[in-house]
């Protein structure tokens, strides 16, 4: 933990900065979590919310209560608790609070930020809308790649409009039992309408699947009706997004569910620059030898995730190994390698396409043959047999 941190949070308990002291805590428990101290950084949100701490903003208060991570209470809507699977007494769906969503690390194309705050400003002038007869945007749907944002931006949502995060996981709902799958989306839907949340339904596309597919089950036909019958008795104070990484499966009548529907694409190489260079300055590690626009570059079509787990074993093995704090190109690579090869360079199982990916991403022959071991000649030819296989 930083020095900095925990002066701040004197301050701000000294200057009965309810909020400032709400930020810092969160802030905490992020670099605890970014270090792998998840544990810690669970028990120190715990602690704030067990004691009861109130934020006051702008002269109303909210305070949520989670227990198991499933209750949310504020002053103006009753505890929502949340329904249990009949089979296995395992909650259906997790509460996230706004106090634990940190939305520093978070980054999206600027067109997507814009809908996103457009889409943010309707729902907080929804009565003023409604009054004078126009529609406003809750429904979400968004779409794209895994690891290109969706959960984050949904999470993103709930910390700006400083409502409750209703998390399900829609794959984990679907039972041996289908009948039961039924049922647990009504109990769901059940506890949260009326509610002033946001209801986050992940993996959308393993319940919402079109219902003219041939090889799916007339049963799970009918968890579809009951999904779009549910989705259509919520009341306008739920605002619902719905994730997909497979937008394509999706039957009709769910997209006339949406009024707004986005699309997260893998990040662009001005995105890619900026997230390294956000972990990298997150960890204290200096860049004076590095060129972002060329991490940028040897990162070509990869998702948010697969970067982040990059640059976060770049960093630890710059930590822990060297001694140094200073990154340069060949720490980048050697990262880059590990996570692209899935820890595996053996010379003689050796994935020569993903080799050649890289160097089209701008890697030299050097920098791979010295991070393989395997001598420059060598390398050459397999790479230009391999061109030549492909055309």
């Amino acid at each position: 933990m930083r020095l900095e941190l925990v002066i701040d949070l004197i301050k701000a308990y000294s200057n009965k900065d309810d909020k400032l002291f709400k930020d810092k805590v969160s802030q905490i428990a992020e670099e605890e979590k970014a270090k792998g101290n998840k544990n810690s950084a669970t028990k120190l949100l715990a602690a704030f919310q067990k004691n009861d701490f109130k934020i006051d903003e702008g002269g109303s208060k909210k305070v949520f209560f989670p227990s198991s991570g499933a209750q949310v209470a504020s002053n103006k809507q009753p505890q929502i608790i949340a329904p249990r699977d009949k089979s296995n007494n395992l909650e259906l769906f997790e509460v996230i609070y706004p106090s634990q969503i940190d939305n520093s690390s978070i980054f999206l194309a600027p067109k997507i930020e814009n809908k996103i705050e457009a889409v943010i400003n309707e729902y907080k002038n929804k009565d003023f809308l409604v009054s004078n007869g126009l529609p406003v945007e809750n429904r979400l749907l968004l779409c794209g790649p895994p690891g290109c944002g969706k959960t984050s931006t949904a999470y993103m949502i709930a910390k700006k409009m400083d409502l409750p995060l209703i998390y399900v996981r829609l794959d984990s709902l679907v039972s041996s039992f289908l009948g039961q799958t039924g049922t647990n989306i009504r109990k769901i839907f059940e506890a949260v309408n009326g509610r002033n949340v946001i209801l986050l339904l992940d993996e959308f596309d393993s319940i919402a699947k079109m219902r003219d597919d041939k090889n799916e089950l007339g049963e799970l036909k009918r968890v579809v009706n009951t999904l779009l019958q549910n989705l259509d008795l919520l009341t306008s104070d739920v605002f619902v997004i719905a994730a997909t990484n497979h937008e394509n499966l999706l039957d009709k009548a769910v997209w006339r569910r949406f009024n707004s529907v986005m699309y997260l694409d893998l990040p662009n190489k001005a995105l890619r620059a900026d997230y390294i260079k956000h972990l990298m300055s997150f960890h204290g590690i200096g860049d004076s030898k590095v060129n972002y626009d060329k991490l940028s570059d040897f990162t070509s079509g990869l998702n948010f995730s697969e970067i982040r787990e990059i640059s976060l074993k770049a960093i630890k093995n710059i930590v822990l190994n060297e001694g140094s704090k200073d990154l340069s190109i060949k720490d980048y690579v050697e990262a880059l390698i590990d996570v692209v090869f899935l820890y595996n360079t053996d010379k003689e199982v050796l994935d020569i396409s993903k080799l050649r990916k890289l160097r089209e991403n701008g890697v030299t022959l050097q920098v791979l043959a010295e991070l393989l071991d395997i001598p420059r000649t060598t390398l050459s030819d397999r790479l230009k047999k391999e061109e030549i296989r492909h055309g």
